[in-house]
């Protein structure tokens, strides 16, 4: 953990993926982040391999530098003590539907109303001034209507999701610089503001920054994609004993290539009189490398080769296989720690590296509600007041005392 936001209060009312590992980074920068759960638990706390109920490794991977307070948000009570919080908070963010949202009372009027400074983030799926505005958003969706799909699958015949949850990670790194904005806006003014990150708008801009292409023109000069990207030849190529992917894509990294494995002809001929030239055909130099070519010697021996034309070159690597990977063991990419609640286990670390700023070991992932009577204590509820909220049910409590957090005396008292 890195200390950078230390101070900055974040109250997430976010579910699954998006807001959540949005909001991860900056408690990873050293922002309070409060997550705000229902008594049941966000949903993404039971998917996947679990040791213990509610605590899955999938969602562990994007909680960590957070504390959890599980209120019950159907009730006006639970509403009304959320309201309080937000009141002293700097940002919120939430993934919920705008309508759903606007129901619970909690929309951008009614939070402003108690807290003109907030940052308020609503990352959504499609942008509320538009006709898909109130459409259930997932990410194979979003996949599917931003383009991601077809074009991935144009090259297999049919179209394919890229497998992970993408549209969702992307979405949560835009939303996280948003917030990092508003932040910054709010420090220097003293004013809040309203954020929207739709996925599928975001989606569409990744895509479509490369893909527009010559259509961008008026009139067009030439059609949508990228041709280098969309070749069927760009693709991980065979070797006699495994795969590699090379970075043969510059002019003259064609030439050096081409002559090294004694392709002349190819050289001299009519598709490399110049780099322009040579960028239309592009599928046609593909083909000849990867098709005829790359499969004539090993990994090891075009990485030897590659190297010696200081052409980028990397072998295809197994997911099973990254925590062994020399350079991901030798910056401790992936780290053992002890969870309070886990036992002994393994994560893959903030992939920042900073000088000059005062670090911390992160927080692990905590377990359902684990902080919310010391959090609603720094936020001025009064004992008896969140012993009746206990009492009622709306604060549910963790389900053992042990639960209660590593890390909590780092935020006590408010606001550092």
């Amino acid at each position: 953990m890195f200390h950078l936001l230390d101070g900055v209060r974040v109250v997430e009312l976010g579910h699954i993926l998006l807001a959540p590992y949005a909001t991860q980074f900056l408690g990873d920068f050293g922002a309070d982040v409060i997550k705000v759960e229902a008594p049941e638990g966000d949903y993404y706390r039971r998917l996947g391999v679990s040791r213990a109920p509610g605590m899955t490794a999938q969602w562990m991977a994007v909680n960590r530098n957070k504390r959890s307070i599980a209120l019950d948000l159907k009730s006006a009570e639970g509403r009304a003590v959320l309201l309080e919080m937000l009141a002293q908070a700097d940002v919120v963010v939430h993934n919920m539907r705008v309508p759903a949202i606007e129901r619970l009372g909690l929309g951008y009027e009614n939070v402003r109303a108690v807290n003109p400074r907030i940052v308020y983030c609503a990352a959504i799926g499609f942008g509320q001034g538009g006709p898909y505005a109130d459409l259930p958003a997932f990410d194979d969706l979003i996949q599917a209507r931003s383009g991601l799909a077809e074009a991935n699958g144009r090259n297999a015949g049919a179209p394919a999701f890229v497998p992970m949850v993408a549209a969702d990670k992307i979405t949560g790194l835009v939303l996280g610089q948003a917030m990092t904005a508003g932040l910054f806006r709010q420090r220097a003014t003293g004013e809040g503001c309203y954020i929207e990150t739709p996925m599928f708008e975001t989606m569409v801009s990744v895509m479509l920054s490369q893909h527009l292409s010559g259509a961008s023109y008026r009139p067009p000069e030439g059609g949508f994609g990228y041709a280098r990207v969309m070749s069927p030849f760009r693709k991980p190529a065979r070797t006699r004993d495994g795969f590699i992917a090379h970075g043969v894509y510059k002019f003259d990294q064609w030439q050096r290539f081409l002559r090294a494995v004694g392709r002349d002809d190819v050289v001299d001929g009519p598709m490399m009189t110049d780099p322009v030239t040579a960028q239309r055909h592009f599928p046609e130099l593909y083909e000849i490398a990867v098709a005829q070519i790359l499969p004539q010697r090993t990994t090891a021996e075009w990485q030897a080769l590659f190297d010696s034309l200081d052409i980028p070159n990397a072998p295809v690597v197994a997911m099973e296989d990254l925590p062994d990977d020399p350079h991901i063991r030798a910056v401790g990419l992936i780290e053992d720690y002890d969870h309070p609640q886990q036992g002994p286990m393994r994560r893959v670390r903030s992939p920042y590296t900073m000088r000059g700023v005062e670090t911390e070991p992160d927080l692990p992932a905590p377990a359902l509600g684990a902080q919310g009577a010391a959090i609603l204590g720094e936020f001025g509820l009064s004992p008896e007041r969140i012993a009746r909220l206990i009492e009622t049910g709306v604060l549910a409590q963790p389900a053992t005392a042990a639960a209660t957090p590593a890390g909590a005396a780092r935020h006590s008292g408010g606001r550092p």
